[in-house]
């Protein structure tokens, strides 16, 4: 089910010299990419014998949507904020190619997993090519192959306001797991400073294992 959304009042906006001013530009977007401490993640994973991708989208889902900027979406030239945003994967199939999957935020992680891993299998089985409508979602890319520095993604103007979330390959680090984690945000909505609430926010999850256990 779509979450309900509601229309921002752009009158009383506090960032609209922001949003006029990159709304309408040819690449409003910027990207960022940091290090994330994954190390009590990837233990947690390994002890329960998850598959990492589907805990690791879930401390996204729960990051992301507790910034209210990043469930912000330009509609039609309208401003609306979503009650909650949905993560969007991208799964590899057999020949090499890949699918998106449509999945759902729950945040109870139990049934997050079960769901999630039910949507990805259900899309290698019959691959979807994107169709459909996505404003409530955030797109998570995957790519386990590489510990990047910096990502940037295609931009395609009806969606330009998505989030896209990138993670690399881990690695070891001394006593440390640590992954690459690139954002890609639309600076009419989004600014530095709520990219750093949303990193704050994932380190404490990723660490403390928020809404994981008990």
């Amino acid at each position: 089910m779509i979450p309900g959304k509601r229309k921002i009042d752009l009158t009383s906006y506090r960032r609209l010299g922001m949003f006029e001013a990159f709304k309408d530009r040819q690449m409003p977007c910027f990207s960022v990419t940091c290090t994330v401490d994954i190390t009590n993640l990837v233990r947690f994973t390994k002890t329960k014998g998850y598959r990492f991708f589907i805990p690791v989208s879930y401390a996204l889902c729960r990051a992301l949507n507790l910034v209210p900027e990043l469930r912000q979406r330009l509609i039609a030239g309208e401003l609306y904020e979503f009650e909650r945003v949905d993560p969007g994967y991208t799964v590899l199939l057999d020949d090499t190619t890949f699918s998106f999957c449509d999945s759902m935020y729950i945040e109870n992680f139990g049934e997050y997993y079960e769901y999630a891993a039910r949507r990805v299998e259900a899309v290698r089985a019959c691959p979807d090519c994107g169709s459909g409508e996505k404003h409530h979602m955030f797109f998570i890319t995957n790519l386990p192959w590489i510990s990047f520095t910096s990502i940037t993604h295609p931009y395609d103007e009806k969606y330009g306001s998505i989030p896209v979330v990138s993670l690399g390959r881990y690695y070891q680090h001394g006593n440390q797991v640590l992954a690459p984690l690139g954002i890609q945000v639309h600076h009419g909505i989004v600014d530095g400073y709520h990219v750093g609430l949303f990193y704050e926010h994932l380190n404490r999850i990723v660490r403390n294992l928020e809404g994981f256990e008990g």
